[in-house]
């Protein structure tokens, strides 16, 4: 007589798979709390770096922050503690898109080319010759008189070179002995067009900004040059595993 299954038996894989099933429902839930948390702080962000350029540092607010993000005080308490805290977020947000963007800048340039002013001309146009990078100006400006904003601006700053100093010992190399490091040359064309984008706020005109950038490019190609072969991106710094 054949062996009727007793019922223990049949509802255990019902019963893993139901768990299984809420496993996965319970994990998508997971996963869409982590976008909208995403989605939120860049909401922030964006709303941030927009009150900078536009306000300076003093007219950028808890209050202007978040009207011009259309969320409550509230959600900006929730992911960011004080208002230095956003807006150093928001710095941050600026160099890591500087970094993505000068990488893949170079990948997509030909080793025939001259990478190198290639690049001074790309980091011009995408990062310092661009509006929103006013809001960098008005921070360095406003750590003069917060010396907790001076502190932490400091602090970001070391943590930006330690991230750059990778991409340029990945991307470049000296020409010969006799000649500078490629690390000095970048923080050298780092405080160059720093000081264009400052001077174009004032009396620099965008013809003079080019001119000299084309000067400056045609210098440093004498002292480094593009590592040929290397056609991939530089290792992700530490400090944005979490990130």
């Amino acid at each position: 007589m054949p062996r009727v299954p007793s019922s223990t038996s049949t509802s255990r894989p019902r019963a893993r798979a139901a768990s299984g099933t809420r496993a996965s429902a319970t994990e998508g839930a997971r996963r869409t709390q982590t976008e909208r948390s995403d989605a939120m702080r860049k909401r922030l962000i964006d709303a941030t770096l927009h009150c900078l350029t536009n306000d300076g540092y003093a007219g950028t607010t808890v209050s202007s922050i978040v009207r011009r993000a259309g969320v409550s005080r509230g959600a900006h308490l929730h992911h960011f503690p004080t208002k230095n805290a956003l807006i150093l977020e928001a710095t941050e947000f600026l160099m890591r898109r500087a970094y993505r963007v000068l990488g893949e800048m170079l990948l997509a340039i030909a080793e025939d080319e001259n990478r190198v002013a290639a690049v001074v001309d790309g980091a011009w146009k995408a990062i310092y010759g661009t509006r929103q990078f006013g809001a960098y100006f008005e921070l360095i400006a406003a750590a003069k008189h917060d010396p907790e904003l001076a502190r932490a601006m400091q602090t970001l700053s070391e943590r930006t070179m330690r991230t750059i100093d990778g991409a340029i010992v990945h991307y470049f190399e000296k020409r010969g002995e006799n000649v500078e490091t490629p690390r000095d040359l970048f923080v050298l064309t780092h405080w160059l067009m720093s000081g264009l984008a400052a001077g174009e706020r004032a009396s620099v005109t965008a013809a003079d900004s080019q001119h000299f950038l084309g000067v400056w490019a045609r210098l440093i190609a004498t002292q480094m040059r593009a590592k040929r072969g290397v056609r991939t991106a530089p290792p992700r710094p530490p400090e944005w595993i979490s990130g």
